[in-house]
C-alpha cells in the first residue's frame, strides 16, 4: 500500500476512535467542566486529523494553526445571536459544530490550544512525505 494511502487509513482510524470518545465525554455524566474540556480538546484533534487526511503532505503545524484559528472564530460567533446562527444551533449537528447560544467561554481558547498540541502530536507522524 502506498505511504499516503496507509497514512490516510490511519487518520481515518484515529478519527473513528476519537469521535465516540469525544461524544461520550461530552454527553455522559461527570462534572460539566470535565465534559466541556474533553470535548473541546478532542474537537481540535478530529479537525486536525481531517485536515491532514485531505492535505496529506501538508505540514501538520500549519494545519493545527489553521484549525486553531477557525475554531477560535467559531467560538467568537457564540457572541452573536444572528437568526441563521440560532437556527443552526437548534439542531444537534449545529450545537456540536457551533456551540450553543451564549456559550462563549474564553477558557475554550486555552482548551483549543491544548487540543491543537495533542492533535499535532498524534497527526504529525501520519503526514505523508511530500
Amino acid at each position: 500500500m502506498p505511504e499516503a494511502a496507509r497514512k490516510r487509513l490511519l487518520l481515518v482510524l484515529l478519527i473513528v476512535a476519537v469521535v465516540p470518545v469525544g461524544l461520550i465525554a461530552r454527553f455522559q455524566g461527570g462534572p460539566a467542566w470535565l465534559r466541556n474540556s474533553a470535548g473541546a480538546v478532542l474537537y481540535e484533534v478530529v479537525w486536525i486529523a481531517a485536515a491532514q487526511f485531505v492535505w496529506i503532505s501538508a505540514r501538520t503545524h500549519r494545519l493545527a494553526f489553521a484549525v486553531f484559528t477557525a475554531t477560535c472564530a467559531i467560538e467568537l460567533l457564540q457572541l452573536s445571536d444572528a437568526p441563521w446562527l440560532s437556527a443552526a444551533r437548534s439542531t444537534l449537528p449545529g450545537r456540536l459544530l457551533l456551540g450553543g447560544n451564549g456559550g462563549f467561554d474564553p477558557m475554550d481558547f486555552a482548551l483549543y490550544g491544548a487540543g491543537c498540541v495533542l492533535g499535532h502530536a498524534l497527526c504529525r507522524p501520519l503526514r505523508a512525505s511530500p
